[in-house]
């Protein structure tokens, strides 16, 4: 009579149960990953807080506001209307040398990036100070934010563009037109901290150009400023008084002069540069991903374990018993896979939460704290991804290795080869420079280590997988599993055990 496939599970949970030494590792394994995330974590430190260009906006966030701004006070209830009658961005080079080293500019597709050309109400001139504006963008035609979150966008054009804001007790609307005539509404903001006197004007900024360069284990970050210029004219509004122009934000150069952007009047209107950006700054280190780093060494252990869980029985001879009391073989392998599977899984999610819960705090010690580094909590959805992520790539290369075992039948070859293929393109991925390290994470099973970050992908960091999202880095190590476990099948039903 052939065993049901439940009581085949029973007795694959026994063999694994009844070996103390897979046990210790599996628990040890745990153990790895939490020792590792608080060694790491002991020897990662940041003034990222003190720094003294860092800025916090109005809802505690980092930010960056910087920009030239010609402006005046304004009481209550008014309306702005400005006509940006041209844009001129600036010409950025793709490559610079510095000290050497070639860098390479670095896209930024955020929609609070770039040259912008607009007319903004602020709490006063400090920098990171609540406000609400309407722009008109090099790259993404008219949009409206404010408090450095909020980004509404508006028509996609580029050309000439009157722009209008409207403030009404807290609320501020903002209209686009393309003739000043026939107008249309974007949207409406409510700063989170804009007193009845505000100040209000036209402004121009333009995001500094990040060069990056990465390869031989280091990552390199440099900005170089850029400066774009606009024109305003038909400028009205409510009670009018004089226009005075200063740069927002603390560009300043060695000597401590401070500069930026300038303005002056031509033809009724303003020709304005500026230089600077206004929008969200956080940090690209991810305290989550730190705080998990130890998963490469609960891998190792997860790795010897899945390894040994099918080469032992060959090895032992037992293999032959198993077959004879279970023909269909396929059933024995998924049985094997589903019982390691299951308990890689639950001792890494072990593993990975107190590596988490420990290592934060000494984090928050070593400077990783708010603001710059808002404190996550497992309830967060970002956080709880990494966790479960995190530990299914453990569990998903555990049962790879078991795998490769059922495929040589030689423990420590398959150890060996299973680890190299974790470990080879991590080293390389470091090693290499540019971007060449992202098609390595796309197609190796060390992609799976973007499960461990919380922030989006990013190259400037020296670790190759934080440039690929976890949903990719998860799926290659669900397609190295499957391949692995079909070509132990096929093994399997081809040769003797």
């Amino acid at each position: 009579m052939r065993e049901s496939f439940p009581g085949l599970l029973r007795a694959e949970w026994t063999k694994l149960r009844s070996v103390g030494r897979w046990v210790a590792t599996l628990l040890g394994a745990a153990v790895l990953t939490t020792g590792l995330s608080l060694l790491a974590a002991s020897a990662s430190k940041t003034d990222m807080n003190v720094h003294p260009n860092f800025v916090v906006g109005p809802h505690g966030d980092p930010v960056t506001d910087s920009f030239y701004f010609v402006h005046q006070p304004v009481t209550g209830n008014t309306t702005l209307t400005v006509r940006v009658a041209s844009l001129v961005p600036p010409r950025v080079r793709e490559r610079v040398n510095v000290d050497g080293n070639g860098m390479t500019l670095l896209d930024n597709p955020d929609p609070f990036a770039g040259a912008a050309a607009g007319i903004m109400i602020k709490d006063g001139t400090r920098s990171g100070s609540s406000y609400a504006a309407v722009l008109l963008t090099g790259a993404d035609g008219v949009r409206m934010q404010s408090d450095f979150a909020s980004d509404v966008p508006g028509s996609t054009s580029r050309g000439t563009r009157w722009l209008r804001l409207v403030r009404t007790g807290n609320t501020i609307t903002g209209y686009e037109s393309a003739d000043g005539v026939a107008w249309r509404r974007i949207g409406t903001a409510t700063p989170e901290n804009l007193p009845a006197t505000a100040e209000i004007g036209f402004y121009v900024s333009s995001t500094p150009a990040v060069y990056t360069s990465r390869g031989g284990g280091v990552s390199s970050v440099g900005e170089r400023p850029t400066t774009a210029s606009a024109t305003f004219d038909s400028i009205t509004l409510d009670g009018a008084a004089e226009w005075a122009g200063e740069q927002i934000g603390g560009l300043e150069t060695p000597k401590g002069e401070a500069r930026g952007g300038e303005h002056a009047e031509a033809g009724g209107g303003f020709a304005v540069t500026g230089t600077g950006q206004v929008g969200p700054k956080p940090p690209d280190d991810d305290i989550v991903e730190i705080a998990l780093i130890g998963v490469i060494a609960g891998l190792m252990a997860l790795i010897c374990v899945g390894v040994l869980f099918a080469t032992s029985e060959y090895r032992r001879g037992m293999i032959r018993a198993t077959f004879a009391a279970t023909p269909r073989r396929g059933r024995v392998l998924a049985a094997k896979a589903l019982v390691l599977g299951a308990s890689a899984y639950v001792v890494s999610v072990v593993g990975v939460i107190a590596a988490l819960l420990l290592a934060l705090p000494t984090l928050r010690d070593n400077g990783f704290a708010p603001p710059a580094f808002p404190q996550p909590s497992l309830v967060d959805g970002p956080v709880l991804r990494a966790v479960l992520l995190s530990a299914g790539f453990m569990a998903l290369v555990a049962v790879f290795g078991m795998a490769v075992g059922m495929l040589l039948r030689r423990s420590a070859i398959a150890i060996t080869l299973t680890v190299v293929l974790v470990l080879l393109p991590v080293v390389l991925g470091t090693v290499l420079p540019g971007t060449a390290p992202r098609w390595l994470m796309y197609t190796t099973l060390a992609g799976g280590l973007a499960t461990q970050r919380a922030k989006p992908p990013t190259i400037t960091l020296v670790e190759p997988w934080s440039m690929i999202g976890p949903g990719p880095g998860i799926a290659v190590v669900v397609a190295y599993a499957g391949l692995a476990l079909g070509l132990a099948w096929w093994r399997l039903r081809r040769a003797d055990a």
